[in-house]
């Protein structure tokens, strides 16, 4: 980082072409390129759970608010996970193991365990997916629901994956396949998809959201106050969970 000289006005500098008696010249010129500060501005890139422009005060969960009307109906959002085995589609990259990365919307970047590859069974390989991402620590999934079609090969394998539980309510980051081999010392341990196809004019293994959801992520889902001091959400009268998105049957 570089330090600003004493008077300089960003952005502007006076070439000294043109003096008056004042000493400081005349009509100050502005830069094409206004990038030549960018090495004197300072700020902190803090850790997940925390925000601030000094990364002290701690972030509260996130929700919809309960009281809005959704003009469309409940509608969860979707992420299409589609993968190729560049090899062999029917080897279905045989028992290798991959992981699934997921950054929650309070910026915790969580890694699941080994999930190992099911050649054949769709519905135990959903199982083994779905129990992966509800381990997470700290609730940032509490719950999801997974559907796999690899009936046709051509089309690869195709992984839905609904978040459907009060922790992942609006738009979430797109989850990431760790499909790189992570050997001995690595945590957690992993083959790697070997055979995952990355790069083709057409057959492209991606990941996208296939349905955006019809929720909004709030702090403390705008029916609660945030302590942050604690990360805890205060609620009002009648509101109740992590993130004030749920109605207290008990008034």
């Amino acid at each position: 980082m570089k330090d600003l000289t004493f008077g300089n006005t960003f952005h502007d500098y006076n070439d000294g072409s043109s003096y008056v008696l004042s000493g400081l010249g005349t009509g100050g010129k502005v830069l094409a390129d206004l990038s030549w500060d960018s090495e004197r501005a300072r700020t902190c890139v803090c850790d997940g759970g925390w925000t601030g422009l000094k990364c002290n005060l701690r972030m509260c969960p996130v929700g919809n608010d309960i009281m809005d009307v959704l003009p469309s109906g409940e509608v969860r959002q979707v992420q299409t996970i589609t993968l190729f085995d560049a090899i062999d589609d029917n080897t279905r990259f045989g028992t290798q193991t991959f992981g699934l990365q997921f950054t929650s919307m309070l910026n915790e970047t969580l890694v699941t365990q080994p999930i190992r590859w099911v050649v054949g069974n769709d519905p135990l390989l959903q199982t083994y997916i779905e129990s992966a991402l509800m381990k997470l620590p700290n609730k940032v999934i509490d719950e999801v629901d997974v559907n796999i079609d690899s009936s046709s090969g051509s089309a690869g394998v195709v992984i839905h994956i609904t978040f459907s539980g009060n922790t992942v309510q609006g738009t979430q980051h797109k989850i990431e396949v760790l499909a790189d081999n992570c050997g001995e010392g690595c945590t957690p341990r992993r083959t790697g998809l070997t055979n995952l196809r990355s790069y083709h004019a057409t057959d492209l293994s991606i990941i996208e959201v296939s349905t955006a959801g019809s929720h909004e992520s709030f702090e403390c889902g705008r029916r609660g106050k945030c302590a942050y001091s604690t990360g805890i959400c205060a609620c009002y009268d009648g509101f109740a969970g992590d993130a004030c998105n749920i109605f207290n049957a008990a008034l």
